[in-house]
């Protein structure tokens, strides 16, 4: 089997270990504004939104619609991001949720194509397009850890 047909069999177990796990586990112990991902990871994952989302997201995050005029991609930064704002849209839920989240549905045309660690990154990314502050220690792929993560408002 090759390395391309294996990574969406790899996101869907990741999807589903994550459901599994958050009913499972305690309360998420810290927040996204502990500092949880790096600017190197960040990097990483403008580089792979560069490739694989900013076609219908756009380079600079502000959304548009569909090359058929049919839907729209939300803007993922900024005060209208995600139809509200990122806090807004996915507070009280943890990191491994928002993982799991953007890798069954994106890329549209081909969600799960990318690997656990190219969707980690880009999650990074729209962190640090949002404001959250990076840290000293990467964003892990490991679901238990991503489930241990909030994503609240600043405080």
């Amino acid at each position: 089997m090759s390395s391309r047909s294996v990574a969406p069999i790899i996101v869907i177990l990741f999807i589903a270990g994550t459901a599994i796990v958050a009913a499972l586990q305690d309360p998420a112990s810290k927040t996204v504004w502990a500092g949880i991902y790096t600017d190197q990871q960040a990097q990483r994952g403008g580089q792979v939104f560069k490739t694989e989302c900013s076609y219908c997201h756009q380079d600079d995050l502000s959304g548009g619609f569909f090359d058929n005029g049919v839907g729209r991609a939300p803007a993922l930064a900024g005060p209208r991001a995600f139809d509200s704002s990122f806090t807004e849209r996915w507070k009280d839920m943890t990191l491994a949720e928002m993982v799991a989240t953007v890798a069954s549905t994106m890329p549209q045309q081909k969600p799960a194509s990318l690997t656990v660690q190219a969707y980690v990154d880009v999650v990074s990314f729209l962190l640090a397009k949002n404001n959250v502050p990076a840290g000293t220690v990467e964003l892990p792929v490991d679901v238990d850890a991503l489930g241990q993560i909030l994503i609240t408002q600043k405080n």
